[in-house]
């Protein structure tokens, strides 16, 4: 769903760290965002345990569940930075596509919330798999930063390596 490119110097070795992430954006601009969303995602757990009784089995579990792979999320990519990419995915899962699911559910009056439409599925099985959807993808994201910043460090071990390592011709 996400990938990341790896970033490269202009010699074209990988660089390291947040010099490869410098670039997304200036760090005040970036804590802003992250405590915006940090906030955001906040609430609609919030409002998901209030509303719990209204929503269908599954629905709070799994948002319980984006909200642990989420928040940490939120707090690695505030002290380690993140590419725009990641950045705009992680923006799109808890300012958009989180409460556009929520709030489609619960503007249907409850009575239609279990009565199939025509596609054959009812409302509250749309919301439980969207919301399982978000859930592999904010997996997909979490695994994307996470195993591109071990790469990156795997990279920079090599290159020291090979830089700082002492031949057999020497």
């Amino acid at each position: 769903m996400f990938r990341r490119r790896p970033a490269t110097t202009e010699d074209g070795e990988a660089a390291h760290g947040d010099a490869r992430r410098a670039a997304a954006a200036p760090r005040g601009e970036v804590a802003t965002q992250i405590g915006q969303l940090r906030a955001e995602l906040a609430a609609l757990v919030t409002r998901v345990n209030a509303d719990g009784g209204r929503l269908p089995p599954g629905a709070v579990p799994t948002v319980r569940d984006l909200d642990d792979i989420l928040r940490p999320l939120l707090g690695y990519v505030e002290r380690q930075s993140a590419s725009d990419e990641e950045m705009r995915g992680l923006t799109a899962i808890i300012h958009e596509y989180l409460p556009q699911a929520l709030d489609d559910f619960t503007a249907l009056p409850p009575q239609y919330a279990e009565r199939a439409g025509v596609t054959g599925t009812t409302p509250a099985d749309d919301l439980v798999r969207q919301l399982q959807l978000l859930d592999e993808g904010a997996n997909d994201l979490q695994d994307l930063v996470y195993t591109g910043d071990a790469a990156q460090l795997a990279i920079q071990a090599r290159f020291l390596d090979a830089k700082f390592r002492r031949s057999d011709l020497d």
